[in-house]
């Protein structure tokens, strides 16, 4: 009967600790984005923020695995003390709810600000949510101390909690995002909180009622040996891993929504396959095999390398999507399946926890934070397709000694072959193969010789490291000849590419941030000074700027681009541009000549406009411009909070009674004219459509536009070419986009535009 009675007891400690780490890991994902979000528009709504939010959230977490780890070692009497007076604190900083206290002033580093009110929002509550997997899965190691088998199966608690996270990632932006508001999404996680700090107590409390008895506990212990010190080998590896799949995650993240296609919510992918690989790889060993994993990624890393040397992206997107995913996802069931096989003994489960969380945070700071500050491109994304190879070369080290004759081998025949590239007289695909064709006699060799298959893939592993390095080299050396430059920061990577002869009238520059024009101009003395791409005569803009033209305009524009608006500058006109991407200020003002140009007086503001356009009202007034264009919303990841109630506000009253609102909306991925329709309507104005298609082949590089124009100028909207091009714009059924919700889904267009 007693017996019986501990086995329900523990069968219920169980269930108690799987569903509070179940809880605090579903809670952990969704306040990443909520908190973020809340934030956003008081900082400037940038790539910076975002940052900034995932490296403090890594930073807590990282710092949350160490105090884990040190309670773990204690008594666990201490522990529920200890850890009950922590819930209890973080319960005290609820709801999660920004206080308007910390919103910035315009004084001081805005990365102090973020970090500051991070902290004091979120900080403890976090704190406590990202101990929980660690420390309840120590407790359930307690739970069974003694019955080895079963201590074995506590790692599926961690598959539990990434599965939580992937469920989480599936709720927030198709199910709570859509519906909900930031507030309600704040006050309904802080309930959450409160269950989880209940679960948290009551599971301690059940493992302490459920502790087996000494008798039992010595019948299935065996005998006692001390465990041994975790070598620094085995760290280091598990360090490694757990590194290669952030930065693989990241990397690939950045490229795919980047540079194969600016498709909003494709981030959600690659995320969704790094969590399902922790489920599959620490539920059980049947999912993951190195026979098939192994040479998967040994297959697809020198593919994808080979995709990123190919200037013209030969492969269609959903292919090239496919490839990169499919290479991820190799990536991460190898990294974390070798983790799962490298996992110590419940003992040292809080230990390898908090290496994983160390490892995983360093591959966070390198891939978002050392990398755009330090790369011109994305080399963390060819850095993590060859770091497999190396890391299977270090699997089976000092096992063969024709290891490193291979390595050798290959290393000769990769360097002979980089020196002799300019030089080769056949076709590349022909030498690329020939090469191929070596490497791999090279490792049929090495396997032949050494009796062993574990010889031939550390080889292999090595060559396609070096075939990985060596078509990166050759990316950079000769794969792209019209690019003049390249550039990266928090915001992303740019370059400008050159077309025809430099200097010719139909030669032209453009501007790239991966797939996204920011504008492009010809070179010819006369030519240059005509606008293009987007910003036409006949577009939305250029029918805003030249429509009832005053002696002089105000002109304000939020995104600089390569500065094509200018053009239309007069004298006497001033030109005020918002740009919050100094690399885009540099590129505009060094490669491109419409800022020199133009008769205009030019401002250039550096920062969010929204942020700095307050911050002027709040200083000076309003600029009372005539025309202000909103030009920042062609890509995947809009910055929403310039397209809010609070931001229509903002602008009108930096607007002249009769001025104009022009919002581009040039968006094959979102609809986005109802929304400002139904912006416009919030605040008593009258909006129409201007879409524009320009003839094939035209001079002037002019493309095919959208744009949304609000006015209660009743002279604009009479105008004759208003009347005939503009169009009505039905917003039935279209909330009305605040700081607090907005719905970027309901605009996403499944049916992506020509």
């Amino acid at each position: 009967m007693a017996e019986t009675r501990r086995a329900g007891e523990g069968s219920g400690a169980l269930a108690h600790c799987a569903s509070t780490i179940f809880v605090s890991a579903f809670l952990l994902f969704l306040v990443q984005p909520l908190i973020a979000r809340q934030i956003l528009p008081w900082f400037g709504g940038s790539a910076a923020v975002w940052t900034l939010c995932l490296v403090f959230f890594q930073v807590v977490l990282l710092v949350g695995y160490f105090y884990a780890d040190w309670l773990s070692r204690r008594p666990l009497r201490t522990q529920a003390i200890v850890h009950a007076l922590l819930l209890l604190a973080a319960c005290a900083m609820l709801p999660v709810i920004p206080d308007a206290a910390w919103k910035p002033t315009g004084q001081g580093d805005p990365a102090t600000g973020v970090l500051a009110v991070l902290a004091a929002t979120i900080g403890l509550p976090y704190l406590a949510v990202c101990t929980t997997g660690p420390l309840v899965q120590s407790w359930v190691a307690r739970l069974h101390a003694g019955d080895a088998p079963r201590q074995a199966k506590v790692y599926r608690l961690f598959a539990l909690s990434n599965l939580a996270a992937l469920f989480a990632l599936v709720v927030y932006p198709f199910v709570l995002e859509p519906v909900f508001a930031l507030r309600a999404q704040a006050i309904a996680w802080s309930a959450g909180f409160g269950l989880f700090a209940v679960l948290a107590i009551v599971s301690v409390l059940a493992v302490a009622r459920a502790k087996p008895s000494p008798v039992a506990a010595a019948i299935h212990a065996p005998a006692a040996v001390p465990a041994s010190p975790l070598s620094w080998a085995d760290q280091a590896l598990w360090l490694m891993l757990s590194a290669l799949g952030t930065v693989a995650l990241l990397a690939v993240s950045a490229f795919i929504t980047q540079d194969i296609a600016s498709v909003p919510m494709l981030w959600i992918v690659p995320l969704a396959l790094y969590l399902l690989s922790f489920v599959l790889c620490f539920d059980s060993d049947f999912w993951y095999r190195r026979w098939l994993f192994w040479p998967a990624v040994l297959v697809l890393a020198p593919v994808m390398g080979w995709y990123l040397n190919t200037p013209q992206r030969s492969l269609p997107i959903p292919a090239a999507i496919g490839l990169f995913c499919a290479g991820l996802f190799a990536i991460c069931m190898v990294s974390n399946g070798e983790l799962a096989r490298a996992r110590p003994g419940p003992a040292r489960l809080t230990r390898f926890y908090l290496l994983l969380s160390l490892g995983g945070a360093l591959g966070g700071i390198f891939a978002g934070v050392v990398a755009p500050h330090f790369f011109n491109g994305y080399w963390e994304l060819p850095a993590s397709l060859a770091a497999p190879g190396l890391i299977l070369l270090w699997l089976v080290r000092g096992r063969q000694q024709w290891v490193w004759f291979g390595f050798a081998l290959a290393v000769v025949v990769g360097f002979a072959a980089f020196l002799r590239m300019d030089a080769v007289a056949v076709s590349t695909n022909v030498f690329y193969a020939s090469i191929a064709a070596l490497a791999c006699l090279a490792v049929l060799y090495t396997a032949w010789r050494a009796r062993s298959w574990a010889a031939g893939a550390g080889l292999a592993g090595v060559l396609v490291s070096a075939i990985v390095a060596w078509l990166s080299i050759a990316s950079v050396r000769e794969a792209d000849n019209r690019t003049m430059l390249r550039v990266r920061n928090f915001y992303g990577a740019l370059r400008v590419e050159q077309f025809g002869i430099p200097g010719a009238p139909t030669a032209s520059r453009r501007l790239m941030h991966g797939v996204i024009s920011h504008g492009e101009q010809l070179q010819g003395a006369v030519q240059r000074r005509l606008p293009s791409t987007y910003y036409g005569p006949e577009s939305g803009a250029g029918l805003a700027l030249l429509t009832n033209r005053g002696a002089s305009q105000r002109v304000g524009v939020i995104g600089l681009g390569v500065g094509t608006l200018a053009a239309f500058g007069r004298s006497g006109d001033t030109f005020r541009f918002y740009e919050i991407n100094p690399r885009v200020t540099a590129a505009a003002r060094s490669h491109f000549t419409y800022l020199a140009d133009s008769a205009a007086t030019v401002e250039i503001a550096q920062g969010d406009a929204r942020l700095l356009m307050q911050q002027e009202l709040e200083a000076h007034g309003s600029q009372r411009f005539d025309v202000i264009v909103v030009d920042a919303f062609s890509g995947d990841a809009i910055p929403m909070h310039l397209m809010t109630r609070e931001a229509m506000a903002l602008y009108r009253r930096h607007l002249l009674p009769t001025g104009v609102i022009a919002f581009h909306i040039s968006n094959r991925h979102l609809a986005l004219a109802p929304v400002v329709k139904r912006l416009a309507e919030d605040v008593g104005m009258q909006g129409v459509r201007i879409g524009f298609k320009p003839a094939p082949g035209n001079p002037t590089l002019e493309h095919a536009s959208e744009y949304v124009l609000l006015t209660n100028d009743g002279r604009f909207l009479q105008d004759p070419v208003v009347r005939e091009r503009g169009e009505a714009i039905d917003a039935t059924g279209v909330a009305t986009w605040t700081d607090d919700h907005s719905n970027l889904l309901a605009a996403l267009q499944w049916t992506i535009k020509p």
